[in-house]
């Protein structure tokens, strides 16, 4: 691929678009940060949903108001996964394997935030964080236990008792509703969103979204499917084929490809969009170039500053990004109701930094941040991206100026 960037067409959609609480911190920046508390669900156990070590599922609900006091927003938590038994057993001694380690309050900012002048599209919404604690994005269903050791697998179950719990708490009426999630909580995202819109009368709008959770299924530098390996462990162990969506499964050589959104998102009728960097930094440095590939470290002071990666290693990177268009470029010919931002920041996780989500110098489509672009208005529009990204630029290449445009 020429190192000078040529335009790419590419679908831009309209998205983005959350309640009071008495906790409130100042942060560095000097805005206001509300702080919510925990709540266990503790009808869990009657599902046998429990987080890796056997602990209660939790989630973090901060009440909308107003015009807001209907819609409801429920952000799935990231935090990487576990694929075997020492990785998960490790899990299970923190916070992403635990409640019990777990901080009881937890911060709302960016997507979540009760600030109109922060997030004026989902301040008043009614917002829920839901903590991940099984290490599979919320889709499996086993139980591993030797004697000695005692692992829940059970993501899908804590995604059943969390809903569970909420509907009778306001989301069963929802008006509009609106699934998303970061990086494995992105993933989740993909994962659950038509199984979400079940849940809900058949009268709410519901949509979801995922930020840097469109893993790509993608050889690595060495030329071996290094993720997909780490994938096809998780899912074993897990026992999450069997909640993955049957279309799809039924349509793949290898079912369990469709742990990936790039097979799985043609099957999800409700409508979505994808807010991903064509550079995510968590794909580049695990799936791209995971340690195993590079054990010399050519890569090393690539990964450490993109200003320093030489002229072959800028084309590989690029490469990658030319073919996370491409793995999207189905659902940008054939989405009527869904939509995309794509940036070339070197970023993971955009919508819950206030940096990156609504700020001065945070990225922007035709002079619009991604929280302007307001949820009634998904269907991807007319828009043009002209290489503007203001937090991006330190980071991007010498040659990167470049348009995103929707077809003509």
């Amino acid at each position: 691929m020429n190192q000078n960037m040529l335009p790419t067409q590419l679908v831009i959609g309209c998205f983005i678009a959350l309640s009071c609480a008495p906790w409130w911190v100042y942060s560095q920046n000097g805005d206001n940060r509300t702080l919510v508390n925990m709540t266990l669900v503790r009808n869990a156990s009657v599902l046998g949903a429990y987080c890796l070590d056997g602990s209660l599922p939790a989630y973090h609900l901060d009440r909308g108001f107003g015009a807001g006091a209907r819609n409801w927003l429920l952000q799935f938590e990231g935090g990487g996964w576990c694929n075997d038994i020492p990785s998960c057993l490790e899990r299970a001694r923190t916070h992403r394997g635990s409640t019990r380690f777990m901080n009881k309050l937890e911060v709302f900012s960016g997507i979540l935030s009760n600030n109109a002048s922060l997030n004026p599209d989902f301040y008043n919404w009614n917002r829920v964080k839901l903590r991940y604690c099984d290490g599979a994005s919320f889709a499996g269903d086993a139980k591993f236990d030797n004697g000695t050791s005692l692992l829940y697998f059970r993501g899908q179950r804590i995604w059943r008792a969390i809903i569970q719990d909420l509907l009778p708490k306001g989301l069963g009426h929802a008006r509009k509703a609106l699934l998303s999630g970061c990086s494995a909580g992105g993933l989740a995202s993909f994962l659950h969103c038509d199984n979400f819109a079940n849940y809900l009368p058949k009268n709410t709008s519901v949509k979801c979204s995922s930020d840097a959770g469109f893993f790509l299924d993608e050889r690595d530098i060495s030329l071996n499917h290094s993720m997909r390996s780490f994938y096809e462990g998780l899912i074993s162990l897990h026992g999450v084929e069997q909640n993955l969506d049957k279309s799809c499964t039924g349509s793949r050589y290898y079912p369990v490809q469709c742990f990936f959104p790039q097979y799985a998102l043609k099957y999800i009728r409700t409508p979505f969009f994808v807010l991903n960097s064509a550079y995510d930094v968590y794909q580049f440095h695990h799936i791209l170039v995971p340690p195993s590939a590079d054990p010399k470290g050519h890569w090393y002071h690539c990964k450490l500053n993109p200003a320093a990666c030489n002229a072959a290693q800028i084309r590989i990177l690029q490469g990658f990004r030319k073919d996370m268009l491409l793995a999207l470029s189905f659902f940008y010919r054939y989405s009527r109701r869904g939509g995309m931002f794509i940036n070339s920041c070197f970023a993971h996780c955009q919508s819950e930094s206030q940096e990156t989500w609504f700020a001065a110098d945070s990225p922007r489509v035709n002079n619009k941040s991604r929280s302007t672009k307001s949820y009634h208005r998904f269907s991807p529009p007319s828009l043009s991206l002209r290489g503007s990204i203001s937090r991006c630029l330190k980071h991007t290449f010498q040659n990167s100026n470049w348009t995103v445009s929707s077809r003509p």
